[in-house]
């Protein structure tokens, strides 16, 4: 090799490695230059875009024929607030969802003719929810309410007794049939008083309730589940106008859809707080939150695992999805059971086609996250008093149980500063909406 060709090729090497090094000095700079919390502007503007579009309708039920019906509604919401449907004559719907408190009841667990073991969830935005339960052993909000009437620890009744309080109120009955139509004439042979309902899981088939519905003629048991299946269906078609309003976050996002404020703006234009802003870029970028609680409504509508211990500090006892799954196949009130309107539409498909998968264990579905401040305590079992506390557990993962693939793979402790919890917070808080008590969005 020649020394000129030997000096041409250092010459190159040099200018290369001097390229390299000016492009690294210019990448830093760029990245110092970019506002805080942001490392990649194409995905934030992308997860902030979804929440500028004009917000969908309540999707249309085609199982349940009464769901937006007036009459239906005005049934449903009688229904809700009367305590005559339970065995001390004290419980009604509005006992663990009461309006005062965003549709909950404040408690680390649902108390209602006795003590639950989970967390009541709030019922506003419920009809845009594909499954129900923390479990999702109820696919519809209509046959979500059947479950309750009939637990001794919730209502402790059961659909003889509803199907004959309804037939001997004179008040009730105009505006059932004015709802559904006349009340079956099998009905009037039905017993006052007396107590009778298909066995519940776990249940002997001798038991005393369970026994005297086996006892009654075929065409009084169709009588009583007419009544009792119409009924809920009224009960969900009232709860479909319990939408849960929108938020400042929303004048927010639509503010920098459509270019009046930037998202670069510290101040946010004055219409959530820095912090709030700064949360929201967290929640979405670093925290990655948006994994699970991502789109429109804040949640994937999906069941994950989070390896929460129970009390003892060892792996919990609810099985969570597990089980839930075989419950919704047999259940009469789902989208494909016999009670459904449409037993062979798209919903009932889906129902058969799950899978009671053992990798469900310990599963429970993700929450929407709109108006998550009014809604305290938190997760499934209530666990959590406050968001500071929510937001601790998922920066740390402290106490929870790694069982190899059994807990979700893309927890990983977060690495917060105190501050960025305060802003993640504040974002949170945001989702709240502005106006609640006595002015509930119209889910139509």
């Amino acid at each position: 090799m020649t020394a000129q060709r030997r000096l041409g090729i250092v010459t190159l090497v040099v200018m290369l490695a001097l390229a390299g090094w000016s492009w690294m000095l210019l990448r830093d700079a760029g990245q110092r230059d970019r506002p805080t919390g942001i490392v990649d502007r194409s995905p934030l503007e992308k997860a902030l875009a979804v929440h500028a579009q004009p917000r969908a309708p309540i999707p249309p039920d085609p199982t349940n024929r009464l769901a937006d019906q007036a009459r239906a509604v005005a049934l449903g919401e009688r229904l809700f607030f009367d305590e005559t449907f339970s065995s001390s004559g004290t419980v009604s719907c509005a006992t663990c969802h009461d309006p005062a408190h965003a549709f909950t009841d404040g408690e680390r667990t649902a108390r209602g003719e006795a003590a639950g073991t989970r967390n009541t969830p709030t019922i506003l935005g419920a009809a845009r929810r594909r499954w129900f339960t923390w479990d999702g052993r109820a696919d519809t909000i209509w046959s979500q309410a059947a479950e309750p009437i009939e637990q001794p620890a919730e209502h402790g009744f059961d659909r003889t007794r509803f199907a004959v309080a309804i037939r001997d109120d004179p008040g009730l009955r105009r505006l059932w049939e004015a709802a559904c139509g006349p009340l079956p004439r099998a009905l009037d042979a039905v017993p006052a008083g007396l107590s009778a309902r298909p066995a519940l899981a776990g249940e002997a088939a001798h038991a005393p309730p369970a026994a005297a519905w086996s006892q009654l003629p075929v065409d009084q048991r169709a009588a009583i589940d007419a009544v009792f299946s119409s009924s809920m269906k009224a009960l969900g078609a009232y709860q479909r106008t319990l939408d849960m309003p929108l938020s400042a976050f929303d004048r927010w996002a639509d503010a920098v859809g459509q270019g009046t404020v930037s998202m670069d703006d510290e101040s946010a234009g004055g219409i959530i707080t820095p912090a709030a802003r700064r949360g929201w870029l967290l929640f979405s970028g670093k925290a990655n939150c948006i994994q699970c609680h991502g789109g429109r409504e804040f949640t994937d509508g999906e069941f994950h695992n989070l390896g929460l211990p129970a009390p003892d500090g060892r792996l919990g006892g609810d099985p969570g999805r597990r089980g839930a799954i075989a419950r919704l196949k047999t259940d009469p009130f789902s989208s494909a059971g016999e009670f459904s309107d449409a037993p062979d539409g798209a919903e009932a498909r889906l129902v058969r086609s799950l899978k009671d998968d053992p990798e469900t264990w310990g599963q429970f579905r993700t929450p929407s996250l709109r108006g998550v401040a009014l809604t305290a305590p938190y997760m499934h079992d209530g666990r959590f008093a406050s968001l500071a506390e929510v937001i601790a557990f998922y920066d740390t993962l402290e106490g929870a149980i790694a069982l190899d693939h059994h807990r979700e793979a893309v927890l990983q402790p977060l690495g917060l500063t105190a501050p960025e919890r305060h802003d993640l917070e504040a974002f949170l808080r945001a989702l709240s909406p502005e106006r609640l008590s006595g002015s509930l969005e119209s889910a139509g």
